[in-house]
């Protein structure tokens, strides 16, 4: 898929302005250089709402986010018409006839507009959201079946991967981003590597499998088992549903927290701000000191809690606690066993005569003879009075085999208890010194508050509530994944009983077969999903691997002082980097803003380098925070691993990789903002209204539109 160009009608300052996009495989690069302020990110969000419209590519679906230019209500206008055509071309499979197929590449013009009331009230009004697709062709255009146009889209460039097509760098990296929870970072990583990956197709197929199984045990018709295996499914399903629900929720509550999180961290910095000024800096950096040691040690202390909890899933301990007893019924079983007691069972045995002519010893067994008969008779009378013994037999030797290994120790006790008492110190010490530090930070926030300011007590208010409101989100959080843990467990332990009512059903019933079918069928397509999902991360780990360390131009191997030496994409989906011997760095705190960038885009191009994908991507600022050979190899990397690029670069990014632009680049120019006349802007604009405009000039030059004071020029 590719992009081929981009027209924007009345999308915020976009009022009137077309992008074009290179398409010249020997130079994949489009560059539109942009100052801050100046349309980048705008551009990049009418793209995305062009593919996917306001419920996905809008923040909040666009209730508080007006599409409509800036200036629309000091203009007095009543209605706006805002819309965004976007033409490119993707792989189509099409019909040649006779039953052949053939991969034609098929250029599309898609067009999504709507009409918003401009206004000052807080929730915008739009209406009429309109997507429209039409294939362009040598004869002309043809609009695309609207029941066509979203499988078409998704095909082309599915929602799963928005956050891979379209990658904003200023966010630090969605996929990594630290406003956002490890549920919210992990499922956009899942998402993006089983979208991209085509494992979704599976993950259908195994849900349509499980239905098949569904009604297929409901058309079973056996009068022992049937009401027991409905009232199972019965369970299950409710499970699904409980579980779907609880899902939806804690994505909502992650979301929460992510938004929380970000205004939280906004209101921060507005106190920070404030509080620098004059004799309070000193104040603001005992604050910052006391925070950090607080969540330093109230991580410690949530690590030392999770080692008491599993401290009490420990298998030494049972052990330990019922040596006594278990190592008293164990001399027994083993007294039995050494008497040849363990393993006797006698039905086996007396069954097998029934089926005999003649016993062991030669007397006649069969029913013709009066003694026969008899003797028939008196083995069934002897199978019945021996059966209770026969299961008790059988349960102490399943029981004595099974534990023959096991050993009962109670001197594992002292172990546990050294274990216990460790990470108790450990917890409590973490705990009393993040309330310590807790106090301090409360006594200098008073000491701050005493300062009458009106708007540093409003921010105060602000920052309370949010972190009251963020807590209360977490622990909802807490309290649904621990819902849909224990809810999984109940689920499996259901399905395990149904397993085992189902192997007792009528096996003449038709339907039988085919739930057994359907039930087998599903587990193997589980097993091929599974086993690929996890080849395929390995595959993407290593690939994101090898280009992050390209990137950052880090050798392990050749240097021992490296300070990042690997990048990892786990089963969980956790990205993760690693400095000398093993150190497991957080991505999100413990990388600079360059490397943070790094790590994202060679996620992104490992994604596309193992599912051979031809995709483009549109990314946002990816040079900021970088210089020298760093900004030089991810950009030369970039475009190595890519197969379109398109990228929105600030002067400041340019600055350093102009040569490689000039081999690379087949589309270059300039949006600027008019309203950054005369402070940046040395010529006066030509147009009278907000908008933002484009001129042809490319990274080397300037014009009587785009030319840009300096710094000095600026002071001066």
């Amino acid at each position: 898929m590719k992009l081929i160009s981009a027209r924007f009608k009345n999308f915020r300052l976009l009022k009137d302005l077309s992008l074009d996009f290179s398409t010249d495989t020997n130079k994949p690069l489009t560059v539109i250089r942009a100052a801050n302020e100046s349309g980048k990110t705008t551009s990049e969000t009418a793209l995305i709402w062009g593919f996917y419209g306001s419920d996905k590519a809008l923040p909040n679906k666009g209730k508080k986010y007006p599409l409509y230019p800036s200036d629309a209500v000091s203009r007095g206008e009543r209605k706006v018409e805002i819309s965004v055509e976007i033409d490119f071309e993707t792989d189509q499979i099409v019909s040649i006839g006779k039953g052949k197929q053939e991969i034609k590449t098929v250029h599309y013009r898609l067009i999504r507009s709507c009409i918003e009331y401009p206004s000052s009230d807080e929730y915008v009004k739009r209406e009429s959201e309109i997507l429209t697709l039409n294939e362009i062709t040598k004869q002309g255009s043809e609009r695309v079946l609207d029941s066509n146009v979203r499988s078409i889209i998704e095909n082309s460039i599915p929602v799963a991967l928005k956050d891979v097509y379209f990658t904003d760098g200023d966010s630090a990296m969605s996929f990594i981003e630290s406003a956002a929870t490890q549920g919210v970072k992990r499922k956009r990583v899942r998402d993006a590597v089983e979208a991209l990956l085509g494992l979704q197709v599976l993950e259908t197929t195994i849900k349509h499998l499980d239905l098949a199984a569904k009604r297929f045990s409901a058309r079973i018709d056996n009068t022992n088992y049937s009401d027991k295996l409905e009232s199972l499914n019965d369970k299950i399903e409710g499970y699904d549903e409980d579980i779907a629900e609880w899902e939806d929720k804690l994505i909502g509550f992650e979301s929460e927290i992510q938004n929380g999180e970000i205004t939280l961290i906004q209101t921060k910095k507005k106190i920070e701000n404030i509080l620098k000024l004059g004799d309070k800096s000193k104040l603001v950096s005992d604050i910052k000191i006391c925070e950090t040691h607080i969540n330093r040690n109230n991580e410690a202390a949530d690590k030392a809690l999770q080692q008491l909890s599993s401290l009490l899933r420990d298998g030494d301990l049972a052990a330990s606690m019922i040596a006594t007893s278990a190592n008293k019924g164990y001399e027994i079983l083993d007294r039995l066993h050494k008497k040849k007691e363990l393993p006797k069972v006698n039905i086996p045995i007396l069954e097998e005569l029934l089926t005999r002519t003649s016993c062991f010893c030669g007397a006649v067994l069969t029913e013709e003879s009066p003694e026969g008969l008899k003797r028939q008779q008196s083995i069934k009378q002897k199978i019945e009075s021996s059966r209770s013994a026969d299961e008790l037999q059988e349960a102490a030797s399943s029981l004595f085999y099974s534990e023959k290994a096991s050993s009962f120790d109670a001197s594992v006790t002292d172990v546990w208890m050294k274990k216990y008492d460790s990470f108790f110190n450990d917890y409590e010490n973490r705990s009393t010194d993040a309330r310590n530090f807790k106090v301090e930070l409360d006594i200098k926030n008073a000491e701050i508050d005493l300062i009458k300011d009106d708007q540093i007590v409003q921010l105060r208010v602000s920052e309370s509530s949010l972190i009251k409101k963020l807590n209360d989100a977490r622990v909802k959080v807490g309290q649904l994944l621990e819902q849909i843990k224990d809810g999984k467990e109940r689920q499996s332990d259901y399905k395990k009983e149904r397993d085992s009512v189902e192997g007792k059903l009528d096996k003449k019933d038709d339907s039988t077969d085919k739930l057994k079918l359907s039930r087998l069928t599903k587990t193997v397509f589980e097993q091929v999903f599974d086993r690929l999902r996890k080849d395929e991360v390995r595959n993407v780990s290593h690939e994101m691997n090898r280009i992050f360390l390209d990137m950052i131009g880090s050798d392990p191997d050749a240097n021992n002082l490296t300070m990042i030496t690997k990048a990892e994409l786990t089963e969980d989906f956790d990205i993760l980097v690693y400095g000398p011997h093993g150190h497991k760095l957080n991505p999100d705190q413990d990388l600079n803003g360059a490397s943070r960038r790094a790590i994202t885009l060679a996620f992104i191009l490992a994604l596309t380098k193992v599912s051979e994908v031809k995709a483009p991507n549109v990314i946002d600022t990816p040079l900021g925070m970088m210089s020298g050979y760093v900004k030089q190899s991810v950009l030369k990397k970039t475009l190595e691993e890519g197969t379109q690029v398109i990228l929105f670069l600030t002067h400041d990014e340019i600055q350093g990789v102009e040569s490689i632009l000039d081999v690379k680049a087949g589309m270059v120019y300039t949006l600027s903002n008019p309203a950054h006349y005369p402070r940046m802007l040395i010529n006066k604009p030509t147009i009278d209204d907000a908008r933002i405009i484009r001129c042809s000039c490319n990274h080397r030059q300037s014009c009587v539109i785009c030319e840009r004071k300096n710094i000095e020029e600026i002071r001066g």
